[in-house]
């Protein structure tokens, strides 16, 4: 009798693989969830994988660096009804993604002929495939990821959060990092991880990327009012989100 229980995958491409230890410390959480779903290819937990089975879910971590990854991608996607870009670099390219602004990297880090040599650009997956859920964060946020899966399971399409980090510390009651003259992103970038790093008197630094109707603008002014240079910000705009037009519109 075959199995009812969803076939879940989490699959890996260039990345640190930090978002797939991430989601193992959900714990017990994760434990019973376990008993309600089917892991058919999940290389962390398990010795023997289905690589080229169908899924109900597919968690795709990584950006796509190289044509054979870009194959691949596109060979789960006809094999999965449900794909998830899971973290900052499957989503807008991530850390991999800064070497799209060296000229040299290939000559730097690529001096020999490889097996698999490198594209021309590192890419978020959505520039190969179509992605039904991005689940943003350097690294992801447990709590999205269990929240995401029960939406799943009861047949719910999951909902993104279309509102800044901000909304998230006011409803933890934080105090306002910006407000105190410390240099923060929060007002554009996208909220979901429940705002730990202002929590503690850490500012957010952008890691889940920018929103779409964030006003870049204006924190762009207001971080070079507090002596920021433009390649200072713009190093940040690209250390995760690189691939983002939003990020690209940012100027002298």
């Amino acid at each position: 009798m075959k199995s009812k229980k969803p076939r879940i995958a989490f699959i890996g491409m260039t990345s640190c693989k930090g978002c797939f230890f991430e989601f193992l410390l959900i714990g017990r959480k994760l434990v019973n969830l376990f008993e309600n779903i089917e892991i058919r290819n999940f290389w962390l937990l398990k010795e023997f994988n289905d690589e080229k089975g169908e899924y109900d879910i597919t968690f795709m971590d990584g950006a796509v660096s190289t044509e054979r990854e870009a194959e691949e991608l596109r060979d789960v996607r006809g094999r999965t009804k449900f794909l998830i870009a899971f973290g900052t670099c499957a989503c807008w390219g991530g850390i991999p993604s800064i070497r799209n602004y060296s000229k040299d990297y290939r000559k730097i880090v690529y001096p020999k002929e490889t097996k698999h040599p490198p594209k021309d650009s590192v890419d978020p997956i959505d520039k190969h495939v179509k992605v039904d859920y991005y689940m943003r964060g350097c690294p992801i946020n447990e709590e999205e990821a269990l929240e995401v899966i029960k939406d799943l399971l009861v047949g719910k399409k999951p909902r993104e959060k279309d509102y800044s980090v901000c909304v998230e510390c006011k409803k933890r009651g934080t105090r306002c990092l910006l407000k105190e003259g410390i240099i923060c992103y929060g007002p554009v970038t996208y909220a979901g991880c429940n705002a730990p790093c202002p929590a503690v008197g850490t500012p957010c630094d952008g890691c889940r990327g920018p929103l779409p109707d964030g006003n870049l603008g204006a924190e762009v002014d207001m971080l070079k009012e507090k002596g920021i240079t433009m390649e200072e910000i713009k190093s940040v705009f690209t250390r995760y989100a690189g691939s983002s037009e939003k990020f690209k519109e940012v100027k002298e």
